[in-house]
């Protein structure tokens, strides 16, 4: 599973893996984490787009390589770290992604985006709440002290940020964080 940054692509089928007679079907699952506004293109202006433009083609193919890159470590780390240190990581992306420390979201969805079970996320945002670190009540996250956040998270925060930085040239650092 990968999340997307604010300015996405979903239904990332590659062009050069598809006949261009044949019709294509996304075998993607978009899921809204957090609300607001988007845009939408059909997939042929959008390819179009991107073969009359160089640096929109460069930009959905950097895109593209580190969504894969994203799920590729996500899956890495739900095998390998706990689940406080993986709830610490979707947080900091979260409020990255939306560029505040203020997030809307459930337990049964963080549940969910973890592979936990619900219970395990309130016992998690609890111990972190007595920590000071989040402030967490009824759907509400507020994360009070970033850094004590940061140096929970596993280092697949810091992996998946670093390469996200470099992903989408022309897009200001807080945009790019995936």
């Amino acid at each position: 599973m990968a999340t997307l940054l604010r300015q996405a692509r979903l239904d990332m089928t590659a062009p050069w893996a598809c006949n261009a007679a044949a019709a294509r079907v996304s075998l993607t699952r978009a899921i809204v984490q957090i609300a607001g506004s988007f845009s939408v293109i059909s997939a042929p202006r959008f390819e179009l787009a991107t073969k009359h433009s160089a640096a929109l083609g460069g930009a959905n193919f950097s895109y593209i390589e580190t969504l894969w890159t994203e799920a590729q470590q996500n899956a890495a780390c739900n095998a390998i770290h706990d689940g406080s240190s993986r709830l610490c990581r979707w947080l900091l992306q979260c409020a990255d992604r939306i560029g505040s420390e203020h997030l809307l979201v459930t337990q049964e969805f963080l549940a969910e985006m973890l592979g936990v079970r619900r219970t395990t996320v309130t016992l998690l945002a609890q111990e972190l709440q007595k920590r000071g670190i989040l402030r967490y009540s009824r759907g509400r996250i507020t994360i009070l002290d970033r850094a004590a956040l940061e140096a929970c998270a596993c280092e697949c925060y810091n992996v998946v940020r670093n390469i996200s930085l470099g992903a989408v040239p022309g897009v200001s650092r807080q945009s790019q964080i995936i």
